[in-house]
């Protein structure tokens, strides 16, 4: 029972709309569960579980998936999610699935977020960003540092420059693993409205004589 149900918790989190998802019974055969989907939130569960392995699913989403997985694969098993008498939705490989060695590495590089957390008593001060997505990128910083992100927690979004340990999993993903901030700026968050608007009043601004701005744009680019 404890099995199944962590097994129902990772379905649950991947289908979304919890309230218009239910459990319905297990049938016969290998645990099979049924699930109901009410007709109001089929399409839009139906779009959430299209976006499984691609660069636009939702980061819990996705964890949902790597978790359902590596548990298919200690019980030495794989599984298919499908319509009851139709095609199937998504297929979890588990057992099957090609794993690569882990792989660490460690390099210089940036993290955009908003900083959520700020604390701890020693020299390093481990500082928590929450990214887009909601991901949360657990990270460390000496205390003069930590006390300047502090006064911007929950605050405008930052970005903090330093080095990381990045590990590949055995599922090809890559997570942070450590990340020193050595420094930081605040970002501007204006609307892109307000930007432009900045831009166009900036004094010589000679981009709203032109006949195709656009142009000249892709021409300095380069395109």
């Amino acid at each position: 029972m404890v099995k199944l149900a962590k097994y129902l918790a990772k379905l649950s989190v991947m289908f979304g709309d919890e309230s218009y998802v239910h459990f319905l019974k297990v049938r016969n055969g290998s645990a099979i569960p049924e699930i109901a989907v009410e007709h109001v939130a089929a399409s839009k569960v139906a779009a959430r579980l299209r976006l499984v392995g691609t660069l636009d699913a939702p980061p819990d989403l996705e964890k949902a998936n790597q978790e359902i997985n590596r548990m298919l694969r200690e019980d030495n098993a794989s599984a298919t999610l499908k319509i009851k008498h139709g095609e199937n939705v998504l297929v979890f490989p588990g057992k099957k699935t090609p794993l690569a060695e882990e792989v660490v590495v460690h390099e210089q590089g940036d993290l955009d977020g908003v900083i959520i957390r700020v604390g701890g008593k020693d020299d390093t001060v481990p500082v928590w960003i929450e990214g887009e997505g909601k991901v949360i990128y657990k990270c460390q910083t000496n205390r003069d540092i930590a006390r300047q992100l502090a006064a911007h927690l929950f605050d405008h979004p930052v970005r903090v420059t330093g080095s990381g340990q990045w590990c590949r999993t055995p599922e090809r993903k890559w997570e942070l693993e450590d990340f020193k901030i050595k420094s930081f700026e605040i970002l501007d968050d204006s609307p892109l409205e307000k930007v432009v608007n900045d831009l166009r009043q900036i004094e010589g601004n000679l981009w709203n004589e032109m006949d195709d701005p656009q142009t000249e744009f892709r021409k300095l680019r380069g395109d």
